[in-house]
């Protein structure tokens, strides 16, 4: 799947805006001593993920059925496009995918048409994919994930350390260098997928969130911000290394691939049940994935985000005519923003 500089880091939880490759690049492999990965500990990558979700049920309809019978409690977790409305006053709430694949930024005529009606327009973090914010961010990862004194690998069993330094290596991080890393970064190396594709010539990189943006200023619109690049980066920095260390294990030893985390996310998102993921938890997923092992992490992580997005939109909700695009895993569950806005006194109505 191909992500501009700007797009996707933690597939994962929260489609964040901040790049993969931008966190990668803003790694301080300089703090290091410039050797180079282990070329026998650097093994081939094996690209294309099978969405979990299918395979389960393909391979056991009656686990599928108790899975999707569950998955239909997890609040506001069916939907994308939701109407707000108070007072008369009438906004839209869009839940996307920062990516710039074709699938993610061919959007629906619903959205199109609340889109066009908008006078202001809400993002992320418009521009991320820009040089300037690009930059930002890489200085702000760069920052805040050197870990004073290191030490970070010790931190993990003797057990699955090799294992955890293998994947590492194979994601262009050699020991040296991981360990002095924060545990919240090195979770997040563990979880991008290897087989991002590097933009050519004539390939169309702009993201979702952008081609919002783009169509917001051709029309008109004002444009504004839910977050800035410090809230963002902090909000990665917050997750603690107990949380971190626990998907580092996670991924070590259920040997979960990325690429079959975003083809699942992808498979939940296209048929717009981007809030069964929050379901996919117990028996059923065990070994496999389980969303508990998450839990913490978007406590620290989405809600805090969340809860900051929610006071920048109330104002714009409150005058009326407005768009805001967030992440869809930033929509579902109890304290989603869906839920966050409705108790606020907004109705709240999914169209698409």
């Amino acid at each position: 799947m191909q992500r501009s500089a700007g797009a996707c880091l933690l597939v994962l939880f929260g489609f964040l805006t901040v790049g993969a490759a931008s966190a990668q690049d803003a790694a301080p492999a300089n703090r290091g001593d410039g050797s180079s990965p282990d070329p026998e500990a650097v093994k081939p990558v094996q690209c294309g993920g099978t969405d979990l979700v299918q395979a389960l049920r393909q391979s056991d309809p009656a686990s599928f059925d108790k899975f999707e019978s569950d998955a239909r409690s997890v609040a506001n977790g069916q939907g994308l496009l939701w109407r707000i409305e108070h007072q008369g006053k009438v906004s839209y709430l869009f839940g996307t995918m920062h990516s710039s694949e074709a699938s993610a930024k061919s959007f629906d005529a619903l959205v199109i048409r609340a889109l066009k009606r908008a006078k202001l327009v809400a993002t992320e973090l418009p521009g991320a994919s820009s040089r300037r914010v690009a930059g930002e961010l890489r200085r702000l990862v760069a920052s805040r994930s050197f870990r004073p004194g290191g030490h970070s690998l010790s931190l993990l069993p003797d057990d699955i350390r090799p294992e955890v330094q293998r994947r590492l290596a194979v994601s262009g991080i050699p020991s040296n260098v991981a360990d002095q890393l924060e545990p919240w970064y090195l979770a997040i190396v563990l979880s991008r997928s290897n087989c991002v594709s590097t933009p050519g010539p004539g390939v169309d990189t702009e993201t979702a969130d952008g081609r919002i943006e783009r169509l917001a200023l051709e029309q008109g619109s004002v444009l504004m911000a839910l977050e800035t690049p410090v809230e963002q980066v902090e909000a990665l920095s917050s997750i603690p290394d107990h949380v971190a260390l626990r998907m580092i294990k996670d991924a070590a030893v259920k040997g979960l691939k990325p690429e079959d985390v975003e083809s699942t996310i992808t498979g939940l998102y296209s048929t717009r049940r981007i809030g069964y993921l929050l379901a996919m938890r117990g028996p059923i997923w065990a070994g496999l994935f389980d969303v508990d092992g998450y839990a913490e992490f978007i406590s620290a992580f989405i809600t805090r985000r969340n809860a900051a997005m929610l006071r920048r939109a109330l104002p714009i909700l409150s005058a009326g005519d407005g768009f805001l695009a967030v992440g869809a895993l930033h929509l579902p569950g109890e304290q989603g923003l869906v839920e966050l806005i409705r108790r606020t006194g907004f109705s709240v109505t999914r169209i698409w």
